[in-house]
């Protein structure tokens, strides 16, 4: 009589899948001969390279590098699997030329996804780059969601304060100053404050994460003061906490690269405290930068150097 294995028994009899990019990891962090090195060179946190390699080693039953005070070594089953790597590495360098002169081209499409309130800042900078490369086709999703490069068809995604952890590179694209603003009515009738604990008596307009990362010093210090006043408002998009302010509604904390133009014509005031808040961080999530195509690393080079001028004028 023929016996059937369970599902469950045979899924458990198969290998696990192994990792490619944990290989890769795995071959880098040996090249460096330490783990701190590795996390300078692929700009990765200590502690991700550590646990992914851990993972490695779980998948093949076997300790694979000699963790040393000073250095890694490698074990008789990680010498086998690095010569490995070395194969993989070579093979992927003598890939398909096609395939190079695709990935150095400024022609295809790049796909981009950005936060819904940043295409306003970078509409202008994006009609540049497109006018600049007339070969390459942007498809650009704006929405509010966090976006894994990994999991979802796009080459670049744009996000706002701390990333999420990933085992793609990240780039910096600029640090954002940030100040209170308000509209010239509201601080004629409610005063304008100079220090930065006053503003706990006023109708504040506050963005979500602002709150989540208790950016304001009267909900850091516990100093016994008593309960700071409620916000006037809480919203997690920042166009509409701008339109909240402009709106009379109360003081808001904005970037200034958001406010230029109010600031200008007098629809808004900039209240100098004596608290400077920190700055608004704009990152950019994108596919293996060993192989990032010149287009992608072009257009985040292209955003870096707007912001960072825009955030300087």
């Amino acid at each position: 009589m023929e016996h059937s294995t369970p599902p469950a028994a045979a899924a458990s009899a198969r290998p696990a899948r192994i990792d490619l990019n944990a290989l890769m990891l795995f071959y880098e962090t040996v090249n460096a001969r330490s783990i701190n090195k590795a996390s300078a060179l692929l700009d990765m946190p200590k502690s991700t390279i550590s646990r992914r390699l851990r993972l490695l080693e779980q998948q093949f039953s076997s300790t694979l590098l000699k963790r040393g005070a000073r250095s890694l070594g490698l074990t008789e089953t990680g010498q086998a699997l690095y010569h490995r790597c070395e194969r993989i590495v070579a093979e992927l360098e003598k890939a398909n030329l096609q395939t190079a002169e695709m990935q150095e081209e400024m022609s295809g499409v790049l796909r981009i996804s950005m936060p819904s309130f940043f295409v306003g800042w970078v509409s202008e900078a994006i009609a540049d780059f497109a006018a600049q490369n007339p070969a390459l086709r942007l498809e650009i999703e704006a929405h509010n969601r966090q976006v894994d490069v990994t999991e979802e068809p796009f080459d670049v995604a744009i996000h706002f304060g701390k990333p999420a952890e990933t085992f793609q590179p990240t780039r910096t694209l600029a640090q954002l100053p940030r100040s209170f603003y308000a509209t010239p009515a509201y601080l004629a009738m409610h005063g304008t404050p100079s220090h930065h604990m006053e503003l706990a008596a006023h109708d504040l307009i506050v963005h979500q994460f602002q709150m989540r990362d208790r950016i304001f010093p009267w909900l850091r210090q516990g100093d016994g003061a008593g309960p700071p006043r409620p916000p006037r408002a809480v919203a997690n998009n920042a166009v509409l906490i701008r339109d909240l302010v402009l709106g009379g509604l109360g003081i808001g904390l904005l970037p200034d690269i958001m406010c230029h133009e109010d600031v200008k014509s007098g629809a808004l005031v900039r209240v100098a405290l004596d608290w400077e808040s920190p700055p608004l961080t704009a990152s950019a999530t994108y596919l293996a930068r060993r192989f990032a195509p010149v287009k992608t690393r072009a257009f985040i080079d292209h955003l870096a150097t707007y912001l960072r001028q825009r955030a300087q004028s």
